[in-house]
């Protein structure tokens, strides 16, 4: 989401006009959902995506042809129906089975302050409004409101009393990967995951490895594992992958996060020494259900052998979780 306002920010700077095309509704089997966004610009080039191939095309192309002089003193808004299958006649000739609603919101350059002086660390809403008329307006809200638990984003569309539309969405929703352990897999996950948006902080004693150039993207917390410092303080929305040394050390650390309301906890290593790993804590003390907590052997099973292909397999993971449990 940053990325889009920093891009809208910088064409509007340049006196540019910038076109906001977002999937207000989906149906059936679409390529994106509610929430997918693209950004079109004035030079018919365009930044994210809302599903690709026809669908894509046929919406930038209407982006471009929404007349500039609509939007140099009054912003005004359309929506559009794109069929993904033949027949029609919003049809796109994609073959999907589904349907997407698109909202198109030209920005002038006068919109640029709704771009700019962002709180990029608090708990910020993007609300968008959109009236029968096709008025519509964008704005920051910083309460809370209800958020379903599926969808791109996040996103929720409401119908209001008066007809108007009203798209909420989570600006930012504080939350970090922990990274126990500064290895080769690590090395390798941190670059994955820094482009997909999780922030991260890389724990590790070892100075040999704990090295700023080796984790570009993310914190890097020089600290032992036990205890773990004030400052990991691990909430119900973060990440702890656990990836020590050795099976002591990765003990070492479940035995603390396990303590903590973390919304995932996966421990790298064989299906031999996760059985080794939750007997111990078993012995401990630990319960069926906390032991069902942790995500063991981390990743998803695609058979991943390198450092490289194991990073892939938990970046899957996570993103997985991420989608499933609203971080």
């Amino acid at each position: 989401m940053r990325e889009l306002f920093e891009k809208t920010a910088a064409r509007l700077r340049n006196g540019e006009e910038v076109v906001w095309c977002v999937i207000l509704d989906a149906e059936g089997s679409t390529p994106r959902g509610v929430g997918a966004k693209m950004l079109v610009f004035a030079d018919g080039t365009s930044f994210g995506t809302i599903g690709g191939g026809a669908v894509e095309y046929q919406a930038a192309a209407f982006a471009r042809s929404l007349p500039p002089e609509r939007t140099r003193t009054h912003k005004q808004a359309a929506i559009r129906s794109f069929e993904l299958y033949s027949g029609g006649s919003a049809a796109t000739g994609m073959v999907c089975g589904g349907r997407i609603t698109v909202g198109f919101l030209p920005f002038p350059p006068f919109s640029l302050e709704s771009f700019e002086g962002i709180d990029w660390t608090g708990e910020n809403w993007l609300e968008l409004t959109l009236n029968e008329n096709g008025d519509f307006g964008i704005g920051i809200i910083r309460d809370p409101v209800p958020c379903p638990s599926a969808g791109e984003g996040q996103a929720l569309v409401e119908r209001m009393s008066d007809g108007t539309l009203r798209y909420t969405e989570p600006l930012f929703r504080s939350y970090r990967v922990w990274i126990f352990g500064a290895g080769h897999v690590s090395e390798a996950l941190v670059p994955v995951l820094c482009p997909l948006g999780f922030p991260m902080t890389v724990i590790d004693p070892r100075p040999e490895l704990a090295v700023p150039e080796r984790f570009p993207g993310a914190e890097l917390l020089f600290a032992e594992f036990e205890p773990l410092p004030a400052s990991v303080r691990i909430t119900e929305r973060d990440y702890a992958v656990v990836m020590t040394p050795g099976h002591e050390k990765d003990l070492s650390v479940l035995r603390q996060v396990l303590r903590t309301p973390a919304s995932y906890i996966g421990c790298i290593g064989s299906r031999n020494k996760t059985a080794y790993v939750n007997q111990k804590l078993r012995e401990e003390g630990f319960s069926e259900a906390e032991l069902a907590r942790i995500h063991a052997p981390i990743g998803l099973p695609i058979q991943a052998r390198t450092p490289e292909e194991i990073a892939v397999s938990i970046a899957a993971e996570l993103i997985l979780h991420r989608a499933e449990h609203s971080v």
